[in-house]
């Protein structure tokens, strides 16, 4: 006999949530190393590497697909890697990995956002859209070229903002205000900083970890961030480092 059905459900207390719940995420070329990243203390919650799609990875992690760029060779799957993550769960599509570098997805403006119009707005309120993600570098890189982008990619569909940022670990403030001026940018999009990397010794990049995470977490328009990257910097020999406890694991 089955057992009488309980009139009142027991309540489901959530997990307290912690400074930037849901922010850190992990870039990775080895999908092996993403379970070293999970667990109750951590707090990595989505993963990408640079592709369209990956070999298993645990299912806390929410995947988010990237098209590199517009070659065939990232372009001719991509509709259907795209759509197939999404019904797997995948809530965020990024689009071209450095369009503004030359020897990245080398892309002018212009062709960027035909590429965009082409391959990405198709997922338009199917997923939240990523527009491509640039450098720091001087103009007409970095922030310059992502306006130019934006200019030229009238009509689409650009839910938040993917930046990158590479300096030493001793350039704190530069860090925070380019930031700053990247949302100031993005209008009222929220940031994703897919790779950021502090340039100095293992106890340097630490601190600059320590110092600019709480600051992380605080922005309200920084919705995601990533430090550069799972393989050889947050893990050596398929062994999380201090790095990467700390950016797994550190609230202030």
């Amino acid at each position: 006999v089955a057992p009488a059905p309980v009139s009142t459900p027991t309540p489901v207390v959530p997990p307290p949530v912690t400074g930037g719940a849901g922010k850190r995420g992990l870039a990775y070329n080895n999908a092996d190393l993403a379970s070293s990243f999970t667990g109750a203390d951590s707090l990595v919650s989505w993963a990408y590497n640079w592709g369209s799609t990956t070999p298993s990875i645990p299912s806390s992690f929410e995947y988010v697909p990237m098209l590199w760029g517009t070659q065939p060779v990232h372009s001719s799957n991509w509709n259907e890697a795209a759509s197939s993550a999404i019904a797997k769960g995948s809530k965020h599509l990024l689009a071209f990995n450095e369009p503004d570098l030359p020897a990245q997805a080398n892309l002018d403006p212009g062709s960027a956002a035909a590429g965009y119009k082409t391959f990405m707005q198709p997922f338009a309120g199917k997923a939240k859209l990523g527009s491509p993600a640039v450098t720091n570098g001087p103009a007409p890189m970095g922030i310059a070229y992502f306006k130019s982008f934006m200019a030229a990619c009238d009509g689409c569909t650009v839910d938040f903002v993917p930046m990158h940022w590479y300096d030493s670990a001793s350039n704190v403030e530069a860090f925070k205000k380019h930031v700053t001026d990247m949302h100031e940018a993005a209008g009222d999009r929220k940031l994703w900083i897919t790779e950021f990397g502090a340039a100095g010794s293992d106890a340097e990049q630490e601190q600059f970890l320590k110092t600019v995470i709480p600051w992380l977490d605080s922005q309200d328009y920084v919705e995601r961030y990533a430090y550069f990257y799972a393989d050889g910097v947050l893990t050596q020999n398929s062994v999380v480092t201090a790095l990467g406890n700390t950016f797994m694991k550190f609230i202030s």
